[in-house]
């Protein structure tokens, strides 16, 4: 029988998303091939008919995920509002995204650090800063348009903001340390995710307006 388009496509989600799973809780050398094929429920072939390889299949998880914020930020920030009303949502994203998907950026943050894999360290690097000037963009239009201090420091807002959101994740350890908390789940919560959000509001209002 052959296969539909759809059944196509739900045995690629399924491979993307048991490798993102497994990717992301341990090392890229320490998973194999086999341990996605048995968790997908796919012939070990499918994998390889899809991305060719493991390290193909590895870069297929963290581009699709990057890619996938310019995408939800262009389509937030699309209505006619103010400036500062797009800085609102673009924190409410990110803030949401890297606390919900924690092992994903510290899987990220893995390979940035890393010298193994230089070809997709300089993919999430060029993806990355695609969204980085995004939202530069935003704060260099509300110059213009007399909303922002014209003196404000983009760079250091923006390096502040993601610098300190990715090292709450990242080194979740410091960060439990910091707040008294034992353990991730412990740390973040809804409570102290809307936190995060009210405090970079709060920093960006202050830093733009």
């Amino acid at each position: 029988m052959i296969q539909t388009t759809t059944e196509h496509i739900d045995k690629k989600e399924a491979i993307l998303a048991v490798a993102e799973k497994l990717f992301s809780e341990q090392d890229f050398d320490a998973v194999s091939v086999r341990d996605i094929a048995k968790e997908a429920n796919v012939n070990i072939a499918m994998i390889s008919y899809y991305f060719g390889s493991k390290e193909k299949l590895f870069e297929a998880v963290i581009i699709r995920r990057i890619e996938s914020a310019i995408n939800i930020l262009k389509e937030m920030t699309s209505s006619e509002s103010t400036g500062y009303a797009k800085m609102e949502r673009v924190i409410d994203y990110y803030i949401g995204k890297l606390v919900n998907n924690r092992n994903v950026h510290k899987m990220i943050n893995r390979e940035l650090s890393s010298n193994n894999r230089p070809h997709l360290r300089d993919l999430i690097m060029a993806r990355m800063r695609a969204n980085r000037e995004f939202i530069k963009e935003i704060m260099v239009q509300g110059i213009k348009e007399g909303e922002f201090k014209p003196d404000m420091d983009i760079d250091m807002t923006i390096m502040n903001f993601f610098g300190t959101i990715q090292h709450m994740v990242g080194a979740s350890y410091y960060s439990c340390d910091m707040f008294d908390k034992k353990t991730d789940a412990e740390l973040f919560t809804p409570e102290f995710t809307e936190r995060l959000k009210a405090y970079f509001k709060n920093s960006f209002k202050h830093n733009l307006l």
